[in-house]
């Protein structure tokens, strides 16, 4: 098994596995009606039930594995001369390999998302805590964590796709 092969599946195993903690404790965590909109002074404008986020988290969470799986395994169904020019040129006699990437990336955006969803599921469970006030600065590494794990996701596919395949394929 290749290094960036096994560092995927073990993100996704972790992805899920984080996904699924903090969806449980944000939801023990949560008051009845949660706040998801603040005005200047911190108080809440908008609140959604508990239950709502719950179902709504799991539906994601299910769409966003079951579809980026499912059009995983059918890629490898596409023929090659169906895809970019530069993708045939460089791929074509390496098929079992361009395939091990693309299933690769597709596992790495959906454990990208689910990372991202447990992420926000503990700050919106830390915001609704009555313990302590929140701050923005707080919650403010959420947006450029967000954006770092999704760049390096989207962007290593192009990279990966313009490397010379390996040898021993």
């Amino acid at each position: 098994m290749k290094t960036g092969t096994f560092f995927v599946r073990v993100w996704r195993i972790v992805s899920i596995l984080g996904f699924i903690l903090s969806l449980f404790i944000s939801y023990i965590a949560y008051p009845e009606s949660v706040a998801v909109r603040f005005d200047e002074l911190n108080r809440a404008v908008q609140t959604i039930d508990r239950e709502l986020i719950f179902y709504l988290a799991t539906a994601m969470f299910i769409i966003n594995n079951t579809l980026l799986r499912a059009v995983a395994k059918l890629f490898v169904r596409v023929p090659i001369n169906s895809l970019p020019s530069f993708v045939q040129e460089r791929w074509a006699v390496h098929r079992s390999e361009l395939n091990e990437i693309i299933t690769n990336w597709f596992s790495a955006l959906a454990s990208a998302v689910n990372t991202v969803a447990a992420l926000g599921l503990f700050v919106l469970s830390s915001l609704n805590r009555g313990d302590r006030s929140m701050q923005p600065y707080d919650y403010a590494w959420l947006l450029p964590v967000t954006m770092a794990i999704f760049m390096a996701v989207l962007v290593s596919l192009p990279i990966r796709l313009l490397q010379k395949p390996s040898e021993d394929a």
